[in-house]
Order: C-alpha cells, then sequence, then structure tokens
C-alpha cells in the first residue's frame, strides 16, 4: 500500500505500508528515509512505536538515511511511547538518544514533535491495517 501524508511542519512523506510486516518507509522529499513499526507486535492496544532512523550508509536493506530536522541529522532508533508518542531512547539501545545530540532546546523540542507527530500517524492510521 502507499500513500502520503503531509506533517504540521510541512514535510510530507511518501509511505511504502507493508500490511503483512506491519513495516511502513517513510520516505521525505528532500529524500530521508526511515523505518517505523510497532515496538510489540500482536498488541495493537499499546501506545508504542519503534522509529529506525538510520543512518547514511545504512546497510539494513532498506536504505535508511537519518532524519533531517532543521540543521540536525537525527540517526538511530526512538520509541515514541505513551498517549501523547513521546520519543525516548529505545530499550535495546538505553544510552543513545538521538535527541540529546541536539543543543537547541527549541529545535529538540520540534524534533520531539515530528517524531512523535510520525509515530501517531502510524500507529492511528497505518498499524490498524496490518496483519499480526
Amino acid at each position: 500500500m502507499q500513500t502520503t501524508v503531509t506533517f504540521d511542519n510541512g514535510d510530507t512523506a511518501r509511505i511504502g505500508f507493508f500490511k503483512d510486516l506491519g513495516h511502513a518507509l517513510y520516505t521525505f522529499g528532500n529524500g530521508d528515509q526511515i523505518l517505523v513499526k510497532p515496538a510489540y507486535y500482536g498488541q495493537p492496544d499499546r501506545h508504542d512505536v519503534a522509529l529506525n532512523l538510520g543512518r547514511p550508509g545504512d546497510t539494513s536493506g532498506y536504505r535508511l538515511t537519518g532524519l533531517h530536522i532543521g540543521d540536525w541529522l537525527l540517526t538511530g532508533t526512538v520509541l515514541a511511547t505513551g498517549l501523547d508518542f513521546t520519543p525516548v531512547p529505545h530499550p535495546h539501545t538505553p544510552d543513545a538518544n538521538p535527541l540529546t545530540d541536539i543543543t537547541d532546546p527549541a529545535a529538540r523540542q520540534d524534533a520531539a514533535d515530528h517524531l512523535a507527530q510520525i509515530a501517531d500517524h502510524f500507529h492511528s492510521t497505518l498499524a490498524p491495517a496490518a496483519r499480526w
């Protein structure tokens, strides 16, 4: 399934959703590509979404690039959790939070808001159609 979405910050993403896997590739207009998937399979009532931001030179097979937010390039993996999908370090990489690299508090909040909105879009729009 392919669709597009425009977020509050004006970014538009083309989404390739793999229903059988429950994964979605979000490709943004600037070429950034990230992988979004449920954090816990088979538990759709949990408000937890994993955002794999990748990095330049990614070798996962998805060609993930990282995600540009303003002047910042976010890489790694984030868990968006709770009813508001607050971005936190992923349990598999608890000492690596991409948001802590952003030194400007306003830019860090903008990045957190954008990641939360991506997670909310995935959870409310795409995940209900997954076959897991």
